[in-house]
């Protein structure tokens, strides 16, 4: 099965555009921000004695390399790195001995010193509402809102992808209990049952409480920006790939056996046959859905008629979506 966008009653909004998202330019994103974060994590990979890489890696008499690698000339490694595959591509150089590399993280050490430096401490919200009573409010929801989306962790995390991407979004995903609030659809307990002019104070906090903050790491970021105004998203997709708790079919006892012996690289192991799903998320100003494998699993309306995305940008760029996704209300 393939997308049905109806739900989005967007004319201009084609399901062979989201195909193309998905089937090639998402590619395209996932390597070069994955190169990035594993430029900055320096993740250990251990090779086996096979491929052109592996033989030279064990002329060291190691059996690991580094992400950060990858950067290193081939005078120093002996291999001829291919920008497709990574630090685990390449040709091997048969007239230049591997020497030893060295590789001290202080890439990330600086990038956690920033954050550290930048949310060390707690956030305090100042409204600058005139009314005094007003003020305290609004203070107060906004402190709840971020407590119940682990506070100063929520600030470092935001910093830390900022810093290695280059920007982060941020979805806003109200609960159901304001869902219902909003839409009426069912006549829930609690403070969701009344109308909103008699809310008090503490049932607003407690709805505030339901709102998730998700930060939305880059390589599964796929914006469709308006065609006339690049400062405002008209449909923000998502593609990831998902481990499911579930293994695959078809992979025998002793082939994963074999594969952990020999100690093949963990992204194409087979002994790590967990089942694995691609999702696709789409949301718009007015509804959201959900596929799985190019299904559609879930889907829904929204009620305010503004995309809640927020786009936020580590430097500006000319002509780069570098203010806030979220537009003003229609």
């Amino acid at each position: 099965m393939g997308f049905d966008l109806s739900i989005f009653n967007d004319p201009e909004f084609e399901a062979n555009y989201v195909e193309w998202l998905v089937e090639q330019k998402w590619g395209e994103i996932q390597r070069h921000f994955t190169k990035l974060w594993e430029y900055y994590a320096n993740q250990m990979y251990e090779v086996s004695g096979t491929g052109d890489s592996g033989r030279k890696v064990n002329e060291s008499g190691r059996c690991y390399v580094q992400a950060q690698e990858y950067g290193l000339p081939a005078r120093i490694t002996g291999v001829v790195r291919s920008a497709n595959t990574g630090v685990f591509g390449g040709r091997s150089l048969g007239d230049v001995q591997r020497k030893e590399v060295v590789i001290e993280n202080d890439i990330a050490w600086r990038v956690n010193a920033g954050v550290d430096f930048l949310f060390g401490k707690p956030i305090s919200f100042i409204s600058k509402s005139p009314d005094s009573q007003k003020r305290a409010e609004i203070e107060g929801i906004l402190k709840a809102l971020f407590e119940a989306n682990g506070g100063i962790g929520f600030f470092q995390d935001m910093a830390v992808l900022g810093s290695v991407y280059g920007f982060v979004d941020c979805v806003v995903r109200p609960g159901n209990e304001i869902l219902e609030h909003l839409t009426g659809a069912s006549a829930a307990r609690g403070p969701c049952s009344s109308s909103s002019s008699t809310l008090s104070l503490g049932d607003v906090l407690q709805l505030a409480r339901t709102i998730g903050l998700e930060l939305i790491e880059a390589p599964r970021a796929l914006p469709i920006l308006e065609e006339n105004d690049y400062k405002r998203i008209r449909h923000y997709v998502q593609h990831f790939q998902q481990k499911r708790n579930a293994l695959r079919g078809g992979v025998s006892r002793v082939s994963r056996l074999v594969s952990r012996i020999l100690g093949r690289d963990s992204r194409n192991t087979v002994y790590d046959s967990r089942e694995v799903v691609e999702v696709t998320e789409i949301t718009s100003s007015r509804a959201w859905q959900r596929y799985e494998n190019k299904q559609l699993v879930a889907e829904g309306k929204l009620p305010w008629g503004f995309l809640p995305v927020v786009h936020i940008q580590n430097i500006a760029q000319p002509y780069y979506p570098q203010n806030a996704y979220l537009p003003r209300p229609s």
